[in-house]
């Protein structure tokens, strides 16, 4: 439930039965009540100036609350208006006000300073551990250095083996950027089985042919080069027939006839049988 932030007067329980209050008429009793919380309002401490007195309450009204006491009577006329008694004994005023405004502000200038110092402290340790990481790590790249020397240079001032790029390894996979450059490509396209086909290939590829600067790239190439022949199955490339009977299924298929002509291109037309 959100705070209520409304001012409020304070009236104790038996307010209205106070001998010089329970004999005062309707009229005085409210002027009474409204010059209270009037005061607590503006902050006036109980006094009411003559100018707001004959603009809000009866003239008899005021005289009864100047009259209601011989000694202590529940308004007093004071130079330039009226001052409700006691009213600092039972109402906050102005001096409280500000009182409780520079506490809730000197605390909360040591709220902020313990915050700070709170967070300083943390920046602290992470400055300490960020510098003993970076010592560590340059501890440990330079016993690599002295355990793991650069590669010499070969001939010609080239390096050897790593700048003619490396074989495709089993484990080795596309890239998410990759297989997102193909699927937009060729949306439909089953790389995954294509992807079998292009591990085994460049598994039997052997010597320097078997190696790839960038395995991505000879990846997305091979996809595409494979999208665009699956669009055309007549321009399938027939390597990758892997068995005799695969390739005779192909040989009918696309040429007809009953046998399977071993010293035949399948990539030249068939001439065609008179008419």
């Amino acid at each position: 439930m959100a705070k209520d932030d409304r001012l409020y007067g304070r009236f104790t329980l038996d307010f209205a039965d106070s001998p010089k209050i329970a004999p005062l008429s309707d009229g005085a009793f409210r002027a009474l009540v409204e010059m209270a919380l009037y005061s607590r309002r503006m902050l006036s401490d109980g006094f009411i100036s003559e100018r707001v007195a004959g603009k809000f309450w009866q003239v008899s009204d005021v005289d009864e609350l100047c009259s209601n006491d011989p000694e202590r009577p529940s308004l007093q006329r004071v130079s330039g208006g009226f001052m409700i008694h006691d009213f600092s004994e039972h109402q906050t005023t102005k001096a409280d006000i500000e009182a409780k405004r520079e506490a809730g502000r000197k605390g909360g200038l040591a709220k902020a300073s313990r915050n700070i110092a709170l967070a300083t402290d943390v920046l602290q340790q992470k400055s300490n551990a960020t510098l003993a990481k970076t010592e560590t790590e340059t501890i440990t790249t330079s016993n690599e250095v002295v355990n793991n020397p650069p590669t010499p240079l070969g001939k010609g001032g080239r390096k050897t083996s790593s700048s003619h790029g490396e074989r495709l390894s089993e484990t080795w996979k596309p890239s998410d950027d990759s297989i997102a450059a193909i699927t937009s490509e060729h949306p439909g396209f089953d790389y995954q089985s294509e992807h079998k086909v292009f591990a085994d290939y460049w598994a039997s590829v052997p010597g320097q042919k078997g190696k790839k600067l960038s395995w991505d790239s000879t990846w997305r190439n091979w996809m595409r080069r494979a999208a665009r022949q699956s669009y055309s199955p007549s321009r399938a490339p027939l390597r990758r027939i892997t068995n005799a009977e695969t390739a005779l299924q192909q040989h009918h298929k696309l040429f007809g006839g009953d046998s399977y002509d071993e010293g035949r291109d399948f990539a030249a037309p068939r001439a065609s049988v008179g008419n």
